[in-house]
């Protein structure tokens, strides 16, 4: 039988765990049991071992959004740019209602296409608050002291300043939505290949719009549409925090 905990209970009992994984674990359970929005995996139970606790969460049907863009890739599925425009609202929603409905509002900390799973109905949820972190009242970021979030993701900040912010989480987002719209990931090897050595870098350089589209969704009438998304993600990917957009 599976027993249902509150979240703040068991969080209070991990401390049997190594250290750091004791704070990623209580981030989880704390951060998840906040959380109740269409666009975001909701923690459903909590099960209690004595040396673990294990966090159960929906399943989704579809696996992450970074699966499907793979098998996109490979020729075997299929993900217009419909789908993918919709996909980006959902995360979007999701993302300001961490940001702006919460108190106190909360940094997600690692937001990336594999961290971006899909229901049934192809429905987006952000999930893995591992990182997560609530921003106390009055302040406006979270010191940290280990590298969080994910290479190729990570705003150019948070290298210099170990600080934590929700344009941390507006630069993830934008690079999010140039993946969308490109149709390559970071560690795509093509980005090997080219002087820039980086996708944020190289969508800065490309003078042609058209040029950085997705091969796959070219010539189906939503090109300008594509590209008002790249320039958005152009401004989510500024150096510059401050002249990000807040949501």
């Amino acid at each position: 039988m599976v027993l249902r905990r509150g979240p703040k209970d068991v969080a209070d009992e991990v401390s049997t765990l190594p250290h750091e994984k004791t704070l990623q674990v209580k981030s989880e359970i704390q951060t998840a049991g906040l959380i109740r929005h269409r666009n975001l995996l909701p923690l459903l139970a909590i099960v209690s071992r004595p040396n673990c606790h294990y966090l159960v969460y929906e399943f989704m049907k579809n696996g992450s959004l970074q699966d499907i863009l793979q098998q996109v890739k490979d020729g075997s599925r299929e993900l217009d740019w419909l789908a993918r425009h919709k996909i980006a609202l959902e995360v979007a929603t999701g993302l300001e209602y961490i940001h702006t409905s919460l108190t106190p509002c909360i940094v997600h900390g690692d937001l990336k296409p594999a961290n971006v799973l899909l229901d049934d109905e192809m429905k987006a949820r952000i999930t893995d608050s591992g990182l997560a972190e609530s921003i106390p009242d009055g302040a406006t970021h979270i010191d940290t002291f280990h590298v969080g979030g994910t290479l190729g993701y990570i705003a150019p900040e948070y290298f210099e300043t170990m600080q934590l912010t929700d344009k941390c989480d507006i630069y993830s987002f934008g690079v999010l939505l140039a993946v969308l719209v490109i149709g390559k990931l970071p560690s795509d090897e093509f980005f090997r290949t080219t002087y820039e050595m980086g996708l944020v870098e190289w969508i800065r350089s490309v003078t042609d719009r058209e040029e950085a589209l997705d091969p796959k969704l070219v010539g189906n009438g939503f090109e300008e549409q594509m590209i008002s998304v790249l320039d958005i993600a152009y401004l989510c990917t500024l150096p510059d925090p401050r002249e990000r957009p807040n949501r």
